[in-house]
């Protein structure tokens, strides 16, 4: 069997197991697949505000999610390596509970965006944070596979492109904190928004 067929395996597993049996469970993986991405800009401002002195690290986790979202994600491999569009439950037989525009699926934007983040925060020496962004992430990212919203090898590949940017920021993480993180804080010193 290819990585493919297993891939639609265990999305058709997931969500014939779990959708169709509550509608409080339907509505509950809908909830935290679909809305709770939303409390992620009121997460990141609580967390600028409340604690100043871990700003350069979650600012350079900020900018890996950016390059890894933008650059990664939405451009190099749904355009050059590898398009691929969201799962059709109603074509392998599975419960439909939202509707997703038809578009890329591979790699999930979500997960490159949630990843970056949490890995950025683990590599920038933020690990509590980390730890809480790792259980955020999942918390959103098993439903949209569950409700059909992408397929388990999505979710890995945005884990791999987010990788990849948390990698590139690294590597110039002394430079953007010195260079582009405390002018930008100084700016925002200035307007009383750091």
């Amino acid at each position: 069997m290819d990585i493919l067929a297993i891939d639609q395996q265990v999305l058709y597993w997931l969500n014939s197991m779990i959708l169709g049996k509550s509608a409080l469970i339907d509505s509950l993986f809908v909830f935290l697949g679909v809305y709770f991405i939303y409390a992620l800009p009121v997460i990141m401002l609580v967390l600028w505000f409340k604690y100043p002195a871990r700003r350069v690290p979650l600012a350079l986790a900020f900018g890996a999610c950016l390059i890894s979202w933008f650059l990664i994600t939405k451009t190099l491999v749904p355009n050059f390596i590898w398009f691929r569009e969201r799962p059709d439950l109603g074509l392998i037989g599975l419960k439909e509970v939202f509707f997703h525009r038809p578009s890329y699926s591979f790699p999930s934007d979500h997960a490159t965006a949630l990843f970056a983040l949490t890995f950025g925060l683990y590599a920038y020496g933020w690990r509590k944070a980390g730890n809480w962004f790792l259980v955020y992430s999942l918390l959103i990212l098993i439903p949209r596979v569950v409700i059909g919203v992408h397929f388990p090898l999505d979710i890995l590949g945005g884990m791999f492109s987010a990788l990849l940017g948390v990698g590139i920021v690294y590597l110039g993480r002394a430079w953007l904190a010195e260079k582009v993180i405390k002018p930008i804080e100084k700016i925002l010193k200035k307007v009383r928004l750091a």
